[in-house]
């Protein structure tokens, strides 16, 4: 069964969508942490669940080596050219994201809102993961990737990120 099937199943038959949905689990209230300062003094990081890394890192695993996804990260450094990031991800239409990386790795952008003011700075380094992950990677998401990513961006001076997803 593809993901373009199942999300098709999931918009024209909202009943799956609903027993799908009653097989996950929640990860309770989520943490809010109030800015310091305005976002226009702050330096950013990315972060994008697109399954993006650089040509000469190992890929995310696809659906035929794992089923349950990847939980693993890649660090991206901002400043290689757009020839040198590729897209591992099977469980999304990556056709418009391989057109614009923009649309799931928006650097371009946040470089022109650092330029205009908007932002402090963009943290020269992102972090790729995969979205859609389950199980095992699920929890290696959660209790090892994640705080490995926080300990990162903490270390580096990012005082806020953003999320992206696929």
């Amino acid at each position: 069964m593809t993901s373009r099937l199942i999300a098709w199943g999931f918009v024209h038959v909202p009943f799956l969508a609903n027993l799908w949905a009653q097989t996950r689990r929640t990860m309770g209230t989520p943490s809010f942490a109030f800015p310091v300062r305005p976002i226009s003094r702050m330096r950013v990081g990315v972060i994008t669940t697109g399954g993006v890394h650089h040509v000469d890192q190992t890929p995310f695993r696809r659906k035929d080596e794992n089923p349950q996804g990847d939980g693993s990260y890649r660090q991206l450094d901002l400043t290689r050219p757009r020839n040198e990031f590729v897209i591992t991800h099977d469980w999304y239409d990556r056709r418009d994201a391989e057109r614009d990386l923009n649309l799931i790795l928006p650097a371009e952008r946040l470089r022109e809102f650092a330029e205009e003011g908007v932002i402090g700075e963009l943290h020269p380094v992102a972090v790729g993961i995969m979205g859609h992950v389950e199980g095992r990677e699920e929890f290696r998401l959660e209790f090892e990737t994640a705080p490995k990513i926080a300990t990162i961006f903490r270390e580096e001076g990012v005082d806020a990120a953003l999320l992206v997803p696929a």
